[in-house]
């Protein structure tokens, strides 16, 4: 059958609701324009964290498309409340959003070890 899967859809922006409750699917859409720049906080829930909803080897893949505007974007990104080393393909984190469309960021995240994250991030700007 089609493989599909519902998306998340939030009434506001990104900046404004940070928290990627995964539970609600591996798509996160934000229908409100940027106005500044935002960390997204990618867990489970507000009760299970990520790390331990996933096993070590474990590899999984999170899209969050916002309204862009150039002021408002996301250059980091935490999983569970806790700082990651993200690498972005291209070589380095966005400084600065689209001027018009939606932007998109494709998070690929790889349990390592416990609490320890790989995540390989890539942005782009659709018009």
């Amino acid at each position: 059958g089609l493989l599909r899967e519902a998306f998340a859809k939030t009434d506001g922006k990104l900046s404004a609701n940070t928290n990627i409750d995964l539970e609600d699917g591996m798509v996160h859409y934000f229908t409100t324009q940027e106005t500044t720049t935002s960390t997204p906080n990618i867990r489970y829930n507000s009760s299970k964290s990520l790390n331990n909803m996933m096993n070590i080897n474990d590899a999984i893949t999170v899209t969050i498309i916002t309204v862009a505007a150039a002021a408002g974007y996301s250059a980091q990104v935490t999983i569970d409340g806790g700082s990651i080393s993200e690498q972005w393909v291209g070589g380095s984190a966005p400084s600065a959003g689209g001027d018009d469309g939606r932007d998109i960021y494709t998070y690929n995240i790889i349990k390592t070890a416990d609490a320890t994250f790989l995540v390989i991030v890539n942005v782009v700007n659709a018009t």
